[in-house]
C-alpha cells in the first residue's frame, strides 16, 4: 500500500513538472522575450512598386530568421484606407501599415494610429536620421506618428533627343529654360515652333491630379501659404497668389502651349512623342524600363519668388489595437519599419526619394542614375496642410480647378466656386 501512495506521489510530481514545462514553452510560441515575433504588415503597393517591397520584406525575414517575420498583406489601393478603419474599429488591425503623408491627419483625428516616440528608441530609431521636411509633416502636436519610407515630388521629365535636336539643352544636357514664367513661356513656345510633327511640347492633362499639382507648386512659389485659416474652417486658397497661379496655367491652355484633352499622356512620353512631362517621380523607374528613351528629370522649374513643387509621401504607421498594445510586436514593426528606410536605396528603384539620410548617403543610391538629379525636390517640396478632411477638400478644390482649365470658369469664378464647397465640407 505504501509503495503504490509513493508510485502515485511520484506520478503527479512529474505530470506537475511537464505541466509547467509546457506553460513555459508556450510563451515563447506566442512571441514573447525569447521567441520569434510575427507581425502583419499591410501595404498598398502594386506593380513594380510592389515587387520591390515584397523583395524588401523577404530579404528582411531573411536577416531576421527566428526573431521577427513580416507576413505583408497588399490590400487594393482604392479600398486601402476604408479596409485600415474597420480593422483598427474591429479589432483585427495589422500591426504595421503604409499611409500617405497627406492622409495622416485625418487618421491622427480618428484615432486610428499610435505615436510612435515610445518604441521609437529601443527599435534603433533616431529622428535625427530622417530630412527634416519629409519628417516634420509626420509630427502632430510634438509627436511623431509616422515614419517616412519615401518622397514623391512633381518634377519635369525632358526628351533629350527631341531637345538636342532643337538646341535646347545646354552644355550638362539640362534645357535652356530662362528664369521666370515668361522665360518658361518662351521654352515651350520654341519646342511648338520646332519640333517635329506628332510632337506634343508638353504633356499636362487638363484635369485631374497633375495640373492640380502645378498649381499647388506654383501658388507656393509665389508665397502662397496653405488653404485654411487657423480656425479650420476657413478655406483661404482664393487670394493673389491662388488666383496668379491659376491665371498663368489657364493661359497656357487656352493659348495653346499646353494642348487640352490629351489622350495616354504617360504612353506618349515613352513613345518619345512628347518634349516635356510634369509629373511625379514615380513615373522614373517605368521609363529607364522603356527600350530607346532617352529622357532627363529635374525638380520642376521655379517660375515665381522661390522654389517650391507639390510633394507627397509613403509612410509607415502602427494603428491602434483595441486589445491591447503587445510591445513586442510594435518594437518588431518598427525594427522592419527602420530597416527599410536604411535600405530606401532599393526602394528608390522605382523614384522614389529616400528620407533616410543613411540612404542617401549609401553608395548604392549615389550610383543611381536621375535621382541626384531631382533629389533637390525633396526638400523644396511643399506637403498639404494637417487637416483631417484634407483629402475630400482637394478633390473639391480639383473639381473647380478643372472648370478654369475647361474655360467654362473663370479664375475668380473656379477659386470661388473651391472656397464655398471646400467650406460646406469643413462645416459639416
Amino acid at each position: 500500500m505504501k509503495r503504490t501512495k509513493a508510485l502515485i506521489s511520484s506520478v503527479c510530481l512529474i505530470l506537475l513538472l511537464s505541466s509547467l514545462l509546457v506553460a513555459c514553452s508556450g510563451g515563447n510560441s506566442s512571441g514573447s522575450s525569447g521567441g520569434k515575433v510575427t507581425i502583419t504588415y499591410w501595404n498598398l503597393f502594386g506593380g513594380g512598386d510592389g515587387a520591390i517591397m515584397n523583395e524588401l520584406v523577404k530579404k528582411f525575414n531573411e536577416e531576421y530568421k527566428g526573431k521577427i517575420e513580416v507576413k505583408a498583406l497588399t490590400q487594393d489601393w482604392g479600398q486601402f484606407y476604408t479596409k485600415l478603419q474597420t480593422a483598427v474599429s474591429g479589432g483585427n488591425a495589422p500591426d504595421l501599415a503604409v499611409s500617405h503623408t497627406s492622409k495622416l491627419s485625418e487618421l491622427v483625428g480618428l484615432d486610428i494610429i499610435a505615436p510612435l516616440d515610445d518604441y521609437a528608441e529601443a527599435s534603433g530609431i533616431e529622428w535625427a536620421d530622417f530630412n527634416d521636411n519629409m519628417l516634420g509633416a509626420t509630427v502632430f502636436d510634438g509627436k511623431h506618428y509616422a515614419i517616412p519610407l519615401d518622397a514623391h515630388p512633381l518634377i519635369l521629365y525632358y526628351n533629350k533627343k527631341i531637345l538636342r535636336d532643337m538646341n535646347l539643352l545646354d552644355e550638362n544636357g539640362k534645357p535652356k529654360i530662362e528664369p521666370g514664367p515668361d522665360g518658361f513661356k518662351s521654352f515651350l513656345q520654341q519646342v511648338k515652333d520646332k519640333a517635329p510633327a506628332g510632337v506634343v511640347n508638353m504633356l499636362l492633362a487638363s484635369a485631374g491630379e497633375d495640373p492640380y499639382r502645378v498649381w499647388w507648386a506654383l501658388y507656393n512659389q509665389l508665397g502662397g501659404t496653405g488653404m485654411f485659416d487657423e480656425s479650420g474652417k476657413k478655406v483661404t486658397l482664393n487670394n493673389e497668389q491662388g488666383k496668379q497661379a491659376a491665371s498663368y496655367i489657364a493661359g497656357l491652355f487656352a493659348s495653346g502651349l499646353v494642348p487640352k484633352n490629351l489622350p495616354k499622356i504617360g504612353e506618349t512620353f515613352q513613345a518619345g512623342k512628347g518634349a516635356l512631362l510634369p509629373t511625379g517621380v514615380w513615373f522614373t523607374g517605368t521609363l529607364e524600363s522603356t527600350e530607346g528613351l532617352e529622357f532627363g528629370a529635374m525638380p520642376f522649374p521655379q517660375l515665381f519668388d522661390k522654389p517650391a513643387t507639390w510633394i507627397d509621401s509613403h509612410t509607415f504607421v502602427v494603428p491602434v489595437q483595441k486589445k491591447g498594445v503587445k510591445e513586442e510586436k510594435v518594437k518588431a514593426a518598427l525594427t522592419f519599419a527602420k530597416w527599410v528606410t536604411d535600405h530606401a536605396a532599393e526602394w528608390s528603384k522605382a523614384g522614389h526619394i529616400p528620407p533616410s539620410k543613411t540612404a542617401i548617403e549609401s553608395e548604392a543610391f549615389k550610383s543611381m542614375p536621375l535621382r541626384q538629379d531631382y533629389l533637390q525636390a525633396g526638400n523644396d517640396g511643399v506637403y498639404l496642410p494637417q487637416h483631417p478632411k484634407m483629402w475630400p477638400a482637394k478633390d473639391q478644390l480639383i473639381q473647380s480647378l478643372d472648370t478654369i482649365w475647361a474655360g467654362k470658369a473663370t479664375v475668380d469664378e473656379g477659386l470661388e466656386d473651391a472656397v464655398q464647397n471646400m467650406e460646406k465640407l469643413l462645416n459639416r
